[in-house]
């Protein structure tokens, strides 16, 4: 199936606090999206990923299944969506206790089927339907959204975060793979853009117990923080100002930064800078020196040497490789 690329931004509706540091974070960060098939599973079935070098989505449609990772297990159940991160191990099956096949080994049984097609697999037993899709990131260098994702990113079809037209459109999007109608491609992707963002702000309004950067964004004291770090990227930023901003003492708002986002305030800052200048870098009309002034610099060389120890090249070679 051909691949479309997009620069995500913050759709319309209720915000949620931290919601514009998620939105400017999506806009740094080119997704490219595919529904890749819709599976027909009958039990007993069950399939393994071991590690797949780009994210996966499922969506389950109806029934019920087992997803288990080395660390984890969940149940799935109809109009369920979860998210899983490149390179994590997973199993896929109707019940615990099912062998697992390599997911190469489910495919080949089945003999040669295009993407976007349908995959009837299993014993005859209970049915579940699952759409099933990945994404592929470009930009996505120091990006606190890729760089934080959690190992698992579950929403669930009957929690009350979950918006009611996540079901209905996860059931467009069946539809749409199994009709095949003229253009169904590019209405497939880019439905999955607006499932991953849905899921994105799901999780944030109910991970209140989890640390990480989406549960940082709605915390009213560190999201305040990352709020202006975002906005003034060029702000001369000292550990003391930004603890200012959370009405916090220098030691407390450095623990609980670092509790929460998983890197310390100012670390956090120079990965955010170098994201920046990366995009700005892309737009050729800009200069170097105003690079460097956009993301805190003063000037070149010492944007050069914070650039090249961040990233392990310099901004020219950088700047060259991103127009070949």
């Amino acid at each position: 199936m051909r691949q479309k690329s997009v620069s995500l931004v913050q759709s319309s509706g209720a915000q949620l606090p931290g919601l514009d540091v998620l939105a400017d974070a999506l806009r740094g960060v080119r997704l490219r999206s595919r529904v890749d098939a819709r599976y027909e599973m009958t039990a007993p079935w069950g399939m393994r990923v071991d590690g797949c070098p780009f994210p996966l989505f499922y969506a389950v449609m109806r029934g019920n299944c087992l997803l288990s990772t080395d660390d984890q297990e969940l149940s799935l159940a109809g109009g369920d969506f979860v998210f899983i991160p490149a390179g994590v191990r997973f199993a896929l099956r109707d019940r615990k206790g099912t062998r697992a096949l390599p997911i190469a080994e489910v495919y080949a049984t089945r003999g040669p089927m295009r993407c976007g097609g349908i995959l009837h697999y299993g014993g005859g037993g209970a049915a579940v339907t699952l759409v099933v899709g990945s994404f592929t990131f470009e930009g996505e260098t120091h990006s606190p959204l890729v760089r934080h994702l959690p190992t698992l990113l579950h929403v669930k079809g009957d929690a009350e975060t979950t918006p009611r037209w996540l079901e209905p459109t996860l059931r467009f999007v069946a539809a749409e793979v199994e009709a095949k109608q003229p253009g169904y491609e590019t209405v497939v992707s880019r439905l999955a853009d607006v499932l991953f963002v849905q899921a994105l702000r799901a999780h944030m309004a109910s991970s209140s117990g989890e640390n990480g950067w989406l549960r940082a964004l709605v915390d009213p004291r560190i999201g305040a923080v990352l709020q202006r770090m975002h906005e003034k990227p060029e702000a001369p930023w000292t550990l003391e100002g930004l603890a200012r901003i959370a009405s916090m003492s220098r030691s407390v708002f450095a623990e609980r930064f670092r509790s929460l986002v998983g890197e310390a305030p100012l670390a956090y800052l120079t990965q955010w800078r170098m994201h920046r200048a990366m995009g700005l870098m892309r737009e050729r009309h800009r200069s170097m020196a105003e690079v460097a002034r956009a993301v805190g610099y003063e000037t070149e060389s010492s944007f050069g040497k914070a650039f090249k120890r961040s990233v392990g090249v310099t901004p020219g070679a950088f700047r060259q490789r991103a127009g070949e």
